[in-house]
């Protein structure tokens, strides 16, 4: 009975072999490439909430001014991934925990993407 098993495994391996091999295969010459370096932006989310906002511009006026610091509010995975320059991570979940690390005398401005 094994050797009609191991037989009828051999001859199915055999083709599967003859069908995949290169003979068989028709090969196509016209590669279209992409960019795949290029991510798509999600959409913008709407705020509904009371939170102050800050332009990108006046972010960027107080950083060089050395007033703020930018408390990115991502798991510590995303951060390590990248992350503002100078920017300390304190996840959202332990925020209230962890406040004491964000210094006093700057302005914060928190982000999470």
């Amino acid at each position: 009975m094994h050797f009609i098993l191991s037989l009828a495994m051999m001859s199915a391996i055999g083709l599967a072999m003859q069908t995949c091999s290169k003979s068989n295969m028709e090969v196509k010459s016209d590669v279209v490439k992409t960019n795949t370096n290029t991510a798509t932006p999600a959409p913008a989310a709407e705020h509904n909430d009371e939170a102050p906002r800050i332009s990108l511009e006046e972010a960027k006026k107080d950083f060089d001014k050395g007033n703020v610091v930018f408390v990115d509010t991502r798991a510590a995975s995303a951060y390590k991934v990248e992350h503002i320059k100078g920017a300390i991570n304190i996840p959202a979940e332990g925020f209230a925990t962890r406040y004491a690390e964000v210094p006093k005398d700057k302005k914060i401005i928190a982000y999470c993407s």
